[in-house]
C-alpha cells in the first residue's frame, strides 16, 4: 500500500510538472516591434533637368541583410535586437526614401522606382554598407554608410558610369533604446540623402552639358 501511495504521489507530481510546463508554453510570445525610417524630405530643389531617373533597389552588406536591427559591440562583434525589426528590407526602404526625396525636389522629369517600357535616362544604384547602432566615446550612435553609383542608360559614347561615391553619417542615440536609434538613423539618412541629391543633380547636369 505504501509503495502504491508512493507511485501515486510520484505520478501526481509528474502530472503537475507537465501541466505547469504546458501552461508556460501556452503563454503568448514576446511582441515583435517593427520600425520604418522617416527622414525629413529635402527643402531645396535644383534646376529642372528634362530627364528620367530610375532608382534601383539597394543591396545590403551581408551582416545587415536581415530583418532584425543590428548593433555593434566592438570591431569584431555584432548582435541583433531579435524583437526589434525593420518593417521592410532596409535596402529597399532606403531606396524608396531616396527616390521620394529626388522626386520631391522637382528637379527631374520623372523619378522611377520600377522599370518602365519607356526606360530611363539615368540609373541610380547603391549598396548599404553600414546600418547599425555603434559604440561611441559618449554613448552610442546610429551609423549609416551607403555607396551609390550613377550610370547613364541611354546609348552614347564615353563612360556610362558618371560617379561612384560613399556617403556616411552618424547621429547620437541612447544605447539599447531602439526607438531613439531609429530616429537617429532617420536623421542620418536625411543628411546622406541631401548630399546624394546634390551630387546626382550636378553629375547629370554636367553630362547633359557634354551632349
Amino acid at each position: 500500500m505504501t509503495y502504491r501511495r508512493s507511485l501515486a504521489t510520484l505520478a501526481a507530481a509528474v502530472a503537475a510538472a507537465v501541466l505547469a510546463g504546458c501552461l508556460k508554453l501556452a503563454q503568448p510570445a514576446p511582441h515583435v516591434q517593427t520600425y520604418a525610417l522617416a527622414p525629413a524630405a529635402p527643402a531645396a530643389a535644383g534646376r529642372h533637368l528634362p530627364v528620367t531617373l530610375h532608382v534601383a533597389p539597394f543591396g545590403m552588406a551581408a551582416v545587415y541583410d536581415r530583418e532584425a536591427i543590428v548593433y555593434r559591440e566592438n570591431a569584431f562583434t555584432t548582435g541583433a535586437y531579435f524583437y526589434h525589426r525593420w518593417s521592410a528590407n532596409p535596402g529597399h526602404m532606403i531606396a524608396d526614401l531616396l527616390a521620394r526625396d529626388l522626386a520631391d525636389t522637382g528637379a527631374y522629369e520623372a523619378v522611377q522606382r520600377t522599370p518602365s517600357l519607356a526606360g530611363a535616362d539615368y540609373d541610380l544604384t547603391g549598396n548599404v554598407e553600414v546600418l547599425e547602432e555603434a559604440p561611441a566615446a559618449r554613448g552610442c550612435v546610429a551609423a549609416l554608410q551607403l555607396r551609390v553609383t550613377l550610370l547613364r542608360t541611354r546609348a552614347r559614347t564615353g563612360n556610362t558610369v558618371l560617379s561612384q561615391k560613399a556617403y556616411a553619417a552618424q547621429e547620437p542615440c541612447v544605447c539599447a533604446d531602439v526607438p531613439t536609434l531609429v530616429e537617429a538613423m532617420s536623421r542620418a539618412l536625411a543628411t546622406v540623402s541631401a548630399e546624394i541629391g546634390v551630387d546626382v543633380h550636378d553629375a547629370i547636369a554636367r553630362d547633359m552639358a557634354q551632349r
